[in-house]
């Protein structure tokens, strides 16, 4: 809370939190938790009025923000203050962002630069994953940077960073894994009527299993795995997604020894701006 003193029909301070003050006027000294414990007459009789704040801010990333100076309404005895915000410039924060992700996509790449250097002096292969992996940097860096210079405002390249709707985020499936009407080696999809998933979205397997690691055949109990392939009632899995350039369907082998309470819980549907690979993901840790 927030407090304005009026003092001749004009605001002579404000306060941001209780403290100690002596009335300017009457000379009255109020300890410093007066202003909490008030009645409403109290206050009104002292000259104090409740600030009242109106608007919002926004995202700062994006936009400038204001905060206005208190306002005296006599008429309305009240004194408000106002927050505002207007769009930063496009080009402006678009520079930026492609700046950021540049930085960012060389990072990425820096640790495995030794690869490249070792074939350029020995002629040693570089091994087919850290190509792969370096390739995936690159085609997301490409991609994240064409959807930044095709924003067309500042609000439309925020979007590039937030979980698209319609993400099953943090509802899990249950299937049977044992089940060859769920498993389908053959296909390589598992089988669940409904089952909601968008293409891309993350998945956490878990066999359910607490003693020992009874996973579907093909698949690690407790690793992420990215949805593909989805028709209304089926899913295949990948280990990386559609922005990394190189998702490939998970070979299912057979199913599961034990469980008929395999899970899959929803990470979400990343955004555009927010994936990118690791070299410890397994489909490129050597």
């Amino acid at each position: 809370m927030a407090w304005a003193l009026i003092v001749d029909g004009a605001i002579n301070r404000t306060f941001g939190n209780a403290v100690a003050f002596v009335h300017p006027v009457t000379g009255n000294q109020h300890p410093r938790r007066w202003l909490n414990l008030a009645t409403d007459s109290e206050l009104t009789a002292a000259g104090i009025i409740e600030i009242t704040y109106t608007g919002a801010h926004k995202n700062s990333g994006y936009y400038n923000n204001t905060t206005s100076n208190p306002v005296y309404d006599a008429d309305a005895g009240t004194v408000v203050v106002t927050h505002g915000s207007s769009a930063k410039t496009l080009s402006v924060v678009q520079e930026l962002h492609t700046s950021t992700i540049k930085t960012r996509s060389n990072g990425l790449l820096t640790p495995t630069d030794w690869y490249v250097v070792r074939k350029a002096e020995t002629s040693t292969a570089i091994p087919a994953k850290i190509t792969a992996y370096r390739t995936a940097v690159r085609t997301v860096y490409a991609a994240v940077k064409s959807a930044i210079a095709g924003a067309s405002d500042v609000d439309a390249l925020a979007a590039l960073y937030l979980t698209p709707s319609g993400a099953s985020e943090g509802t899990a499936l249950e299937v049977d894994g044992t089940d060859t009407d769920v498993v389908s080696s053959s296909n390589n999809t598992i089988t669940s009527n409904g089952h909601g998933y968008l293409n891309d979205e993350i998945v956490k397997y878990d066999d359910a299993q607490a003693s020992a690691d009874k996973p579907i055949k093909g698949l690690v109990s407790g690793q992420d795995y990215y949805i593909i392939g989805k028709t209304t009632n089926t899913f295949k899995l990948s280990l990386t997604p559609s922005s990394f350039g190189d998702e490939a369907v998970v070979s299912l082998t057979g199913v599961a020894d034990a469980g008929t309470a395999h899970t899959f819980t929803s990470l979400g549907k990343p955004a555009v701006g927010v994936e990118w690979p690791g070299i410890l993901d397994l489909a490129y840790k050597v």
